[in-house]
């Protein structure tokens, strides 16, 4: 008997075994539906122990609800599967006076979204456990010509206008951050200095700093033009001092030499010679003033000159930051074009690129128009839009 029974513990262990492994498979989905919140769109399978009738399948509806045989409406939107069997029984306790089992199970996700470099976009149906990558297998793989349409020497060329737009775009990129920078200092916000080694950035620092240099050249120009304008006006303004007290003096000499020459005791030549010095006084107060004027508009222009240098390079920079801004756009088009005809048309070559080229998934969760960047392995959820796209990565 201990033989036998031996033999038949034997016997089913392999059938044993099975169940075990059934029951560790089946078990993590149930526990990852249990704790699934139901939305709309989702089938429900509602069984109801000894009920056929209050039984059966049931879609979520655009109000949250399922409509059930003599119960009528539940809202189970937002609801576990055990919260919604819950609701159920206290609904037939309240409408019947009954006790009833039920079980609520996932008959159907709703559906998951792929676009963008898939073979296959469009809308495909959730399982749980349901990762990027595996949406992707869904969807055919990535994007591929279906046209014969490519040859060795179309994939050449493909590869070398890559290769040029990517240079370009370097240095169109490099370009703008260095005027980026240039102008930050210029507002006087507090700029980190590139302390890199490539060439092409410190190439680029060094032509702002020639432009930087011609610029306060300029402007030391012009404060030295207006540093001589004043030197000029202060001498002149002494000069004019210095003829006022002759000019006193001789208007002075004058009027005493008027009253002699009116009691007789001088001559008229006297008197008239005092008048002439008197009138060059006043021609040379003239003179003076007119220098002075000269001077304070030579400083006036000066300090115009000075502003106008800053004005100037100010606009210059934001030119060239606007041309470098578009050229990067029109180059990192450039290089997407072709980067997304080589992946199709050769993925064999797209692939030799290596660390050149990026995969990059995307996933918008529920409704969010700002989508979030994930891992490949990552895990989706019902209604999940995942987006798959390609870039170039500099190097």
């Amino acid at each position: 008997m201990v033989v036998f029974l031996r033999q038949v513990s034997a016997g089913l262990a392999p059938v044993l075994a099975l169940l075990a492994g059934l029951t560790l498979a089946v078990g993590p989905a149930r526990a990852e539906s249990q704790d699934y919140l139901v939305g709309v769109g989702d089938r429900l399978t509602v069984s109801v122990y000894g009920k056929p009738e209050m039984s059966g399948t049931f879609q979520v509806r655009a109000d949250g609800d399922i409509a059930l045989h003599l119960l009528g409406p539940i809202e189970v939107a937002g609801l576990t599967m055990r919260e919604i069997e819950e609701r159920i029984e206290a609904e037939a306790r309240e409408r019947f006076s009954s006790r009833e089992s039920v079980l609520v199970d996932m008959q159907e996700y709703r559906d998951v979204f792929v676009l963008g470099a898939v073979d296959t976009p469009g809308s495909y149906q959730y399982r749980p456990g349901l990762t990027v990558m595996k949406a992707v297998a869904m969807a055919g793989g990535f994007e591929r010509l279906q046209e014969e349409m490519t040859n060795d020497r179309q994939i050449e060329d493909a590869r070398n206008s890559l290769a040029e737009a990517q240079s370009r775009l370097k240095f169109a990129q490099s370009e703008r951050d260095a005027l980026a920078r240039e102008l930050a200092r210029l507002d006087g916000a507090e700029v980190v200095e590139d302390t890199g080694t490539d060439e092409l950035d410190l190439q680029q620092e060094q032509l702002v700093g020639l432009r930087r240099s011609l610029m306060l050249d300029l402007k030391d120009g012009a404060t030295l033009r207006g540093s001589l304008a004043d030197e000029e006006a202060g001498m002149l303004d002494q000069r004019r001092v210095l003829v006022n007290e002759r000019l006193d003096a001789t208007q002075e000499q004058l009027d005493g030499m008027m009253e002699l020459e009116s009691r007789g005791l001088a001559r008229k030549e006297q008197t008239l010679g005092l008048k002439i010095d008197l009138s060059e006084y006043n021609a040379d107060l003239l003179e003076i003033a007119a220098f002075i004027s000269r001077a304070k508009q030579t400083r006036a222009a000066a300090e115009s000159d000075v502003q106008e240098a800053q004005t100037e390079y100010r606009l210059n920079l934001l030119q060239d930051k606007l041309e470098a801004d578009q050229r990067v756009a029109s180059e990192q088009t450039n290089l997407e074009m072709a980067l997304d005809f080589l992946r199709r048309a050769s993925p064999a070559a797209a692939a030799d690129l290596g660390g050149a080229v990026e995969t990059v998934y995307e996933v918008y969760r529920n409704g969010s128009d700002k989508p979030e960047r994930v891992p490949p392995t990552a895990l989706l959820s019902p209604e999940d839009v995942l987006e798959v796209s390609f870039q170039a990565v500099m190097q």
